[in-house]
């Protein structure tokens, strides 16, 4: 097997057998929202690859703040629960329509392990989602973190 980008290339210029392989594990999920009911404070749990912790990409078209669609109606929280962070989302102008729908984007698990996903509305009026919303989370790495999770730590406790 070629120890480096030039080796490879060598290889595969010279040879006509040699079939490189590499594993790469993808995968997409598309979230629907329609006709989902919201109080403040509550959320929808999105995604769980628990013990395995996941990088990728999630966009989200969701309601949202008519006079300053950067002020959000709801959060993205990541992470390992129940140790939670609010993920920062950039911002999709040219596909968005604030008032009825606007289109945010990011990266995710690139820091701390994240194997958890949630949609928490912070809005202060109730809210029903219609129309086209949306969630699309796609992961493309997943891995063991070195450090024990919560639930991993309680499991541990809970059997001596």
């Amino acid at each position: 097997m070629p120890s480096d980008q030039n080796q490879l290339q060598d290889l595969l210029s010279k040879s006509l057998d040699y079939v490189h392989q590499g594993d790469i594990i993808t995968s997409s999920t598309n979230i629907l929202l329609h006709g989902i009911n919201l109080n403040q404070g509550e959320f929808i749990l999105l995604y769980d690859s628990t013990p395995f912790a996941s990088k990728g990409h999630i966009a989200v078209n969701l309601p949202c703040n008519p006079k300053n669609p950067l002020e959000p109606l709801f959060h993205v929280l990541l992470g390992r629960a129940p140790d939670l962070f609010v993920m920062p989302l950039g911002y999709i102008d040219a596909i968005s329509k604030p008032g009825k729908m606007c289109v945010y984007h990011g990266q995710f698990g690139f820091g701390d392990p994240v194997t958890d996903v949630v949609l928490q509305y912070i809005g202060d009026d109730p809210i029903q989602l219609e129309g086209p919303h949306s969630i699309v989370i796609s992961t493309h790495e997943y891995y063991k973190p070195s450090t024990k999770s919560f639930e991993e730590l309680q499991h541990n406790i809970t059997n001596q």
